[in-house]
This record gives structure tokens, C-alpha cells and sequence, in this order.
């Protein structure tokens, strides 16, 4: 396992700490229990452009609308430090059996170009992550207790940056199953959070398109 705390790097002499931005501590709003069976689905089409959906809590990051040749999607387009995570997160509905689903793509970043599902989101610094990342081509399996990130898995996969990918995540009671592009490629144990919200993330200056987001209750 690894754990991932504010990037600080201390040598004999002289210790660098990475910044990190200001961001919203959010739990975004009441847990009303989702239904079990509905498909909570956004494909941003009714949405404004240049805007946040009503539907979206923002945590950090610069997001809008936007409209391409396939129609209107949502994109994180901000570029912030390596220990930064812009991430927003669905209003008012917890999962507690989910199974989460987002098509993404990684269009820039120099740093990260990454895709990331949050679920289980108990507040802006704990919930549960996978992310795909196509600079690392890995996809892993994160929780992240108090804003600190822990790995609980990993798996090498060649991930073509610019395409559009599926990546979902199931869980139901203790065990997650992590899906890309239709591939089982993580499962894992863990019993920290048992109910919250659904969200998407992104890290550091990744450039990073959403489209179909959709969360149901199992």
C-alpha cells in the first residue's frame, strides 16, 4: 500500500514542500438514499455551456459545459499543482451497493492526464477513487481518509490519450470491482466508508472531457 500525504521532500539540507490550492469542503448536501434499481444518468446535453451543472457540488477546478461535434460534454480544464485534485461531486443523493459509470477523455497535461470516479464521498477529503492515467498508463484504486490517499491497487494497461474511454466502479458491501473500457482490471477489499455521494476527478493540470455519467443503486 502506499499513501500519499502533501509532497514533501526533505534533504539533507533544505526540505520543498508541493503547494496545494484552496479548495470547497463540501459533503454535497443531504444523503437521500437512491433508489435501488434507478439509473441516475447526465449527459449534460440540457446543461448550459460555460457553466457547473446545477446537478454538480464543486470541490476544486475550473469545469463547464462544453459543446463538441457529438454533443455537449463536461470538461475540467484548469491547470493546477501536482498535489492538486479538482473533483465535484453529485447533489443530495448517497449510494451505498453502486455502481458507477463515466465515459472520459484525456485530451492534455503535462504533469497527470487523468480520469478519476469518486464514490462513497463522504466529504471533499474521504471517499473512495479509482482513476485511470494515460502518462502512467495504470488504472488504481484509491481511498482517501482526512486528504490523505492511500493505494490499495493497481494494474498496467495501455491507455491511448485523446480517445474516449468507459471506466466504472462497482461496489457492494466490501468489494470493488473496477472496470475499463469493458475489462475487469482491479478487485479489491475495503470496509472504511459504507455510504455517500458519487463524483468525478481529475489531478494537477490534466485536461480532462466527461460525458454519460451515471450512478445506480444495486
Amino acid at each position: 500500500m502506499k499513501t500519499y500525504r502533501l509532497a514533501c521532500f526533505v534533504g539533507l539540507i533544505v526540505a520543498a514542500c508541493s503547494p496545494t490550492s484552496d479548495y470547497t469542503k463540501t459533503d454535497g448536501g443531504p444523503n437521500n438514499p437512491a433508489a435501488k434499481g434507478q439509473v441516475y444518468a447526465y449527459n449534460f446535453d440540457a446543461a448550459p455551456t460555460g457553466a457547473l451543472p446545477s446537478e454538480l457540488a464543486h470541490v476544486l477546478g475550473d469545469w463547464r459545459v462544453s459543446e463538441g461535434a457529438q454533443g455537449r460534454f463536461l470538461e475540467q480544464t484548469g491547470e493546477f499543482h501536482t498535489a492538486d485534485f479538482p473533483r465535484v461531486v453529485l447533489k443530495d443523493i448517497a449510494f451505498t451497493n453502486v455502481h458507477a459509470k463515466v465515459r472520459c477523455s484525456m485530451r492534455a497535461g503535462e504533469t497527470d492526464r487523468a480520469c478519476g470516479l469518486m464514490w462513497r464521498f463522504v466529504d471533499s477529503d474521504n471517499y473512495y477513487l479509482t482513476r485511470a492515467n494515460s502518462l502512467e498508463d495504470n488504472v488504481r484504486f484509491y481511498k482517501v481518509v482526512d486528504g490523505d490517499r492511500e493505494e490499495l491497487a493497481s494494474r498496467d494497461i495501455k491507455i491511448p490519450a485523446g480517445d474516449w474511454h468507459t471506466l466504472e466502479a462497482f461496489m457492494e458491501g466490501t468489494h470493488v470491482r473496477v472496470v475499463w473500457d469493458g475489462q475487469t482490471v482491479i478487485e479489491d477489499d475495503d470496509r472504511t466508508f459504507q455510504v455517500g455521494k458519487v463524483g468525478l476527478w481529475t489531478k494537477a493540470d490534466s485536461v480532462t472531457s466527461f460525458d454519460d455519467l451515471e450512478a445506480t443503486e444495486l
